[in-house]
């Protein structure tokens, strides 16, 4: 499991600093309160954006032990809801939530079911935020797409349990939204730690497509929980552009190399565990298996990239920490079985079409269901 008392003491401390007699009101001991996500989308952001310091009091009230009159001001989005963790939604002018909060099913992870005031800024690119009239969130993207989320947990839990613990522990809620993937992709922010946010921007997404984005941006989650404090996790700068190492166009730093290294790991696990168990059938198996290929090739052009960053520096041990050093090791060793067992079935496989997310419509155009099901492939 993974130690988060840096974590949670870090926003007892920024909680006091701010306004100590809150700690009074809540239970000191309760981890759960200061690992709410909205918490550190309050401090990451106050300064930037100038939030009223009473948006912290309206955050925290649904942890009072003791109830007190509820009080919202600043927490309003657009359509005059507002959403006080624990307690759920609450229209302007009404004294009972319009909805309460709703955890996902088998899970103890919570699906956010409207747009929240605090979370407009967290959806941002390189050129800055985006309009909101780019981010869709409706009840009908929840009700499209629930079953389909539901039962991917469900496989990852059952069939990926160890992983499945890290999600629960580091993924605290989850956000359905549609946006054009050219302006933003599903995502994870450290603005918003332990909120997954999943651009369902295809109508035909299903199971398939929740058990690979569950297990791509828990794997954020997870991995920046784990390194949290990165000065302790890297020896080296982990901002440093790797284009700037290795001499070969790549506009991530070596955080954000490191980073797709464990979320290709996390999905190839979780896919290939529901493949094992033979969860998918026909266009689900094809294109569950066209993901694999198409992560793999992923995989192995960045462990390629990472290792010439480890060159650069010497070797591995001058770049992380040994505890990040075994997460590695993982990756690497899974990269082998994944290519001991797939490498040879599905290296014929077109992925030229595909963009910078995997899209089956694109890989159904030059892989054919039918040459898929007279073939090596359908015998994995």
């Amino acid at each position: 499991m993974i130690n988060q008392i840096e974590i949670i003491n870090t926003i007892k401390f920024l909680i006091y600093k701010e306004s100590p007699t809150l700690l009074e009101k809540v239970d000191f001991d309760d981890d759960d309160i200061f690992l709410e996500p909205l918490l550190f989308t309050y401090f990451s952001l106050k300064n930037e954006i100038k939030f009223s310091n009473k948006i912290l009091i309206e955050l925290m009230q649904g942890f009072f032990l003791s109830k007190e009159k509820l009080d919202i001001e600043y927490l309003y989005n657009d359509n005059n809801i507002a959403y006080i963790p624990k307690l759920g939604y609450f229209k302007k002018g009404m004294k009972e939530p319009l909805e309460t909060i709703e955890i996902i099913k088998g899970t103890s992870i919570e699906i956010i079911k409207h747009p929240l005031k605090l979370l407009e800024n967290v959806f941002i690119t390189r050129n800055g935020v985006i309009p909101k009239q780019e981010i869709i969130v409706s009840n009908n993207i929840y009700q499209d797409n629930i079953e389909a989320m539901t039962n991917a947990f469900k496989f990852i839990k059952q069939y990926s349990y160890e992983q499945y613990t890290l999600i629960e522990q580091c993924c605290k809620k989850v956000f359905l939204f549609k946006c054009n993937p050219d302006i933003m992709n599903s995502f994870e922010s450290r603005n918003a730690h332990g909120i997954a946010f999943f651009n369902v921007y295809q109508d035909d997404y299903d199971e398939v497509f929740f058990v690979d984005d569950i297990a791509h941006q828990t794997g954020h989650n997870i991995l920046s929980t784990f390194l949290f404090d990165n000065k302790k996790a890297f020896k080296i700068d982990d901002s440093q552009d790797v284009e700037s190492i290795i001499k070969m166009k790549d506009h991530r730093s070596i955080n954000i190399l490191f980073h797709a290294l464990y979320t290709y790991y996390t999905t190839l696990l979780c896919l290939d565990n529901c493949i094992v168990q033979n969860l998918f059938k026909d266009k689900q198996k094809h294109e569950a298996l066209g993901r694999i290929a198409f992560y793999l090739k992923k995989l192995e052009l960045d462990l390629k990239r990472f290792n010439l960053v480890n060159n650069y520096f010497g070797n591995i041990e001058n770049i992380l920490d040994s505890s990040v050093i075994k997460i590695f090791e993982k990756i690497e060793k899974l990269y082998l079985k994944m290519i001991e067992k797939y490498g040879e079935k599905l290296k014929n496989l077109n992925l030229k079409n595909q963009p910078y997310n995997f899209t089956y419509s694109n890989f159904v155009e030059l892989n054919t269901i039918e040459n898929f099901k007279n073939n090596e492939y359908n015998t994995i």
